[in-house]
C-alpha cells in the first residue's frame, strides 16, 4: 500500500518556516524538520526548496484569485461595489491566513513567473471589473491594466504597511479602515462625476 501523501504538512512547515525564518534563511532540513518528515520525503514530493515555495506560492495564490473571482462574478453588484467588494475580500483572505497573504504578496516578484500562463492572476480579474466599469461609464478612461495596478496597490500597499509597521500602527479589522481602504481604491479608478 502506498503511504499516504505529506503535501499538507510539507507545505504548511514551509509556510510557517518562511514567515519566521524568511525564504532565504530556510533550508530543507528546517522545512523536514518542522513537518516531521525526513529529507528524502520532503524530496519526493519536491525536488528543492524553491519547488516547495512554487507550489505553495501557487496554491495559495489560486486561492485568493477565487476569493477576488467570487466577487468580480456577484451580478449583483456595480463596478463600485465589486472594486470595494475586492478589497474587503483581500482584507477576510488576510485575516484568515496571514502568513500565506504576506508570502504569496511578499514574493511575486520571486515566483509569479513560475505559475502558467492561463493562471487566473488576480490582476486579470480586477482588470475585468475595470473593463466592464469602463463599459458602463463609471471607471476612468485609461489603460485597463494600469488602472487594475493602482486598484492592488490600494489593496495591497496598506496590508504591506500593517505587516512592517509598529504593531497597531494599521489595523486592517477595523472596519472603518476596511472602508477606508475600499473607498480609496474606488476613488482610484472612478470616473469623474
Amino acid at each position: 500500500m502506498p503511504r499516504p501523501s505529506r503535501e499538507a504538512e510539507i507545505h504548511a512547515a514551509a509556510l510557517a518556516c518562511f514567515a519566521e525564518q524568511g525564504y532565504d534563511a530556510t533550508r530543507v532540513r528546517h522545512i523536514a524538520q518542522r513537518a516531521g518528515v525526513s529529507e528524502a520525503a520532503l524530496y519526493r514530493h519536491h525536488p528543492s526548496k524553491e519547488a516547495v515555495a512554487e507550489a505553495l506560492f501557487a496554491t495559495h495564490m489560486r486561492a485568493f484569485a477565487e476569493r477576488l473571482t467570487a466577487v468580480a462574478d456577484d451580478p449583483e453588484l456595480d463596478a463600485a461595489g465589486r472594486v470595494r467588494g475586492l478589497v474587503h475580500a483581500a482584507l477576510a483572505a488576510r485575516r484568515a491566513d496571514p502568513a500565506a497573504i504576506a508570502f504569496v504578496i511578499g514574493h511575486m516578484g520571486r515566483f509569479m513567473g513560475a505559475l502558467p500562463p492561463d493562471f487566473p492572476y488576480p490582476i486579470r480579474i480586477v482588470e475585468r471589473v475595470l473593463a466592464d466599469g469602463q463599459a458602463e461609464g463609471t471607471v476612468k478612461p485609461g489603460p485597463v491594466r494600469v488602472l487594475a495596478a493602482l486598484t492592488l496597490g490600494c489593496m495591497n500597499y496598506p496590508a504591506l504597511v500593517a505587516e512592517h509597521a509598529r504593531a497597531g500602527t494599521i489595523d486592517l479589522t477595523d472596519p472603518a479602515t476596511m472602508q477606508l481602504i475600499a473607498d480609496g481604491a474606488w476613488a482610484a479608478v472612478a470616473a469623474a462625476p
